[in-house]
């Protein structure tokens, strides 16, 4: 298991498999250029949490939008998430991806102060 969370209130904590960590993780890597918040995503990896009320005010929202504007993407059909590119991913494990995206998105405050 591994954590995304927002804040200590329950409803902003994420909590999923490790593959669907990875992946979000990932496919937020690949959408920005920040070397700072590809290093977050990288220890976040690493350690299995990403404990974002943890970060300074503008990181803590500079990371609460760039996972906003990712997962939007991918539920939207805007961004492609890589997992739909590797071969033989079973559809359930998809639907199971695209689920995980809709919770996290409702684990993500209205607003994250800078």
């Amino acid at each position: 298991m591994a954590v995304i969370s927002f804040s200590r209130q329950p409803e902003h904590i994420w909590c999923v498999a490790g593959w669907a960590f990875r992946q979000v993780l990932e496919d937020v890597k690949a959408h920005t250029q920040d070397p700072e918040l590809r290093e977050r995503l990288d220890a976040a990896s690493e350690t299995k949490y990403l404990l974002v009320e943890h970060l300074t005010p503008e990181s803590a929202h500079q990371t609460t939008e760039a996972i906003r504007e990712v997962v939007q993407g991918i539920l939207s059909g805007e961004v492609r998430s890589s997992i739909f590119d590797q071969p033989d991913t079973p559809q359930e494990v998809l639907d199971q991806y695209q689920e995980g995206l809709s919770m996290l998105l409702k684990a993500i405050p209205e607003r994250v102060s800078k």
